[in-house]
């Protein structure tokens, strides 16, 4: 009776196997394409990213850069949030690339540096020290 059941089980695994489109069949092959389609977005967010820097240079460093500080501020909101919905998904316990997620990680990091360091609004007693300190 055993060998029954298991003969027909495995008829049965094979049948629903055979019903199934091609495309869930091979699933791995599902997966693999997620993640290389994955690591290209990640890829394009992190070059925006890097193309701060340049651009940095160029406006926010002038006296009157009022109107790119703005600009700068909603570029690092949004290159924010996207880089926090990419972490979410890295962060999972199952996500299999965890060099990317170091990689989304340090990128979230110095995207936080970047607005601490040209938007923070600083206490001007915190001002005064920083300049005392700067030019003794």
């Amino acid at each position: 009776m055993r060998r029954m059941v298991s003969g027909s089980l495995k008829q049965m695994s094979m049948s629903v196997r055979q019903s199934l489109p091609p495309e869930v069949g091979e699933l791995s092959g599902f997966e693999a394409r997620m993640l290389r389609n994955f690591r290209a977005a990640v890829d394009d967010w992190d070059e925006v990213c890097s193309a701060l820097g340049p651009w940095e240079v160029e406006h926010l460093t002038k006296d009157d850069s009022g109107g790119d500080k703005e600009q700068h501020q909603r570029w690092l909101s949004e290159l924010l949030s996207w880089g926090r919905l990419v972490q979410r998904a890295v962060q999972q316990p199952e996500f299999p690339d965890k060099a990317l997620a170091v990689r989304v990680n340090a990128r979230i990091q110095h995207l936080e540096d970047k607005l601490a360091l040209w938007h923070r609004e600083m206490p001007p007693a915190e001002e005064d020290r920083i300049l005392r300190t700067a030019f003794e």
